[in-house]
């Protein structure tokens, strides 16, 4: 035994303490392979419940409840479309209910009454298309000379 420092150093058992045998490479690949799987079924499962929590929160906020305006806005398109209401008085033009407009125009078109504004015109007839003339063929002329250019 020997003294260092006045501590006294006892040489340890060389059959102690020591694996002299190779580590199982089985166990460290199952090993390694269950903590990616394990790894990436905590990404999925964090990333799925931020969408599921963002959709929720965008839900409440944005798409639930209407605004105030938005609730004036419909609330008088309804009323617009559903009742009488004077457009012009001085012309006497007179805003209908939607309903009532649609049973108009089903009642004229029934009687044959329905008013198109645009002007009745005769359709054209096709004319056929000729190929352009062939030249040096009989029959045909050649084409006049080429204007000089001026300068």
């Amino acid at each position: 035994m020997s003294v260092e420092d006045g501590h006294e150093v006892i040489p340890a058992d060389p059959r102690e303490g020591f694996d002299r045998g190779e580590p199982s490479a089985r166990a460290i690949a199952a090993f390694m392979i269950m903590s990616l799987i394990l790894l990436v079924l905590t990404i999925v499962a964090i990333q799925q419940y931020f969408e599921h929590i963002w959709n929720q929160a965008v839900y409440e906020k944005i798409l639930a409840p209407p605004s105030e305006q938005l609730r004036e806005v419909r609330g008088r398109d309804d009323w617009n479309l559903t009742h009488y209401m004077y457009m012009d008085k001085a012309s006497g033009q007179v805003r209908i209910p939607v309903d009532r407009a649609m049973e108009l125009i089903l009642q004229d078109a029934a009687a044959g009454k329905t008013f198109y504004p645009g002007k009745s015109t005769a359709q054209k007839k096709e004319e056929p298309v000729l190929p352009p003339p062939v030249a040096g063929a009989p029959g045909t002329q050649p084409p006049p000379p080429a204007a000089p250019e001026k300068k």
